[in-house]
């Protein structure tokens, strides 16, 4: 290809990329402003509740999890406590590359990225819901829905959850159009970052099949590798810190000190709506509330979508119902970000295109304020 021509291809691709950041930056910048407004109101009704907890308004974006991440970027997994290693090493990988070039410390490049990576997220399922629907305004639509999720806060905390969505919706946009090596990057960092990475097998399985039943031809060896990438890229962290620690599956039994062992999904909701009924803790009922309405929204999901995103999305939900303790309900469904897909199709009715937004962003706000006063957990 000739120079000029190199250049006005590069142009191009410069100026496409510079349309897309521009089509999502207003939702990115509400997200952040009510983030901020969150934090005023933490900081105005601090002292007003009993936190067992204990209020984490000091710490700001490196709440909660961001002082695990930066505590591990800095020091290491050898030198914070055991607990630390439930958390899986992709965020963290990526940290201390940030941290050795950006001033500061590793808080810095921890919020850096996961501001980035939210950037990166809403462009992915803007382009997500472009391919699957054709529609521009579904499109836009989705990058105000996924921005406003309740949960959607931690996008902008020093969490992993900004890395995790944007390579599983690129997991899924490339699944889309069978680019295998794209899907088996993304899998594999994916499952690096968090476990539920390891649930992408799930919908690149479903591609597989479905590719399979059109086609009748012999399997490549890519797609095959894309359907273990997942479990390649948690399994190389899983032995590591079982092998150095000296304890199998080590990571997963330290999550399981905190919420405790499988049990039933269904029979977890069961019991949680027996202790609403009979009185129990806010929380408790809060949670309880969101697992209903998430397993409605699994049900439209499953009708609106295609297969994979119900299956994706209900094994995130399993992981997440499936523990004594949910108390961050809330953002492993996030992690199951179909869910937000099924939203989309709802708000497409007019009585509903404004009110589930603000509704959304109302419950958001509120659950960042509780997540800072310390009654929340995220």
């Amino acid at each position: 290809m000739k120079p000029g021509r190199i250049k006005s291809v590069k142009q191009m691709i410069d100026t496409s990329f510079r349309q897309e950041v521009l089509s999502v930056l207003p939702a990115f910048v509400v997200s952040k402003c009510l983030v901020l407004l969150a934090w005023l109101l933490s900081k105005l009704f601090s002292g007003t509740f009993d936190s067992p907890n204990g209020e984490r308004i000091n710490r700001g974006l490196m709440a909660w999890d961001g002082d695990w991440y930066a505590s591990i970027v800095t020091n290491g997994y050898d030198d914070v406590l055991i607990e630390g290693i439930r958390f899986f090493p992709g965020y963290i990988f990526a940290g201390r590359f940030f941290n050795s070039f950006i001033p500061g410390s590793a808080a810095v490049s921890l919020i850096l990225i996961a501001n980035i990576a939210s950037l990166i997220t809403l462009m992915a399922i803007k382009k997500l819901v472009l391919i699957e629907k054709g529609s521009e305004e579904l499109a836009k639509r989705s990058v105000w829905l996924l921005s406003v999720f309740p949960s959607a806060f931690v996008l902008t905390w020093a969490y992993a959850e900004s890395l995790f969505l944007a390579l599983s919706i690129f997991c899924f946009v490339a699944l889309r159009k069978e680019q295998w090596k794209i899907v088996i990057f993304c899998s594999f960092a994916a499952a690096l970052v968090r476990p539920t990475g390891l649930l992408l097998t799930i919908p690149i399985f479903c591609a597989i099949w479905e590719s399979w039943k059109i086609n009748q031809r012999k399997m490549s060896f890519q797609p095959i590798l894309a359907l273990i990438s997942g479990p390649v890229g948690s399994g190389i962290y899983i032995l590591w810190a079982s092998l150095h620690f000296d304890e199998l599956f080590a990571p997963i039994k330290a999550q399981e000190s905190f919420r405790g062992s499988f049990v039933d999904p269904f029979s977890r909701v069961i019991k949680g709506v027996s202790r609403v009924l009979t009185g129990t803790s806010a929380t408790e009922t809060m949670h309880i509330i969101s697992a209903l309405l998430l397993l409605f929204l699994l049900v439209k999901l499953f009708k609106d979508w295609p297969l994979r995103y119900g299956l994706f999305s209900s094994s995130c939900m399993v992981v997440a119902l499936g523990a004594e303790n949910i108390n961050s309900l809330e953002r492993y469904a996030l992690n199951g970000f179909p869910v937000i897909l099924s939203v989309l199709l709802l708000v497409s009715q007019p009585r509903l295109r404004l009110a589930v937004p603000f509704v959304s962003a109302f419950c958001m706000v509120s659950l960042c304020t509780f997540a800072w006063l310390g009654v929340y957990v995220p």
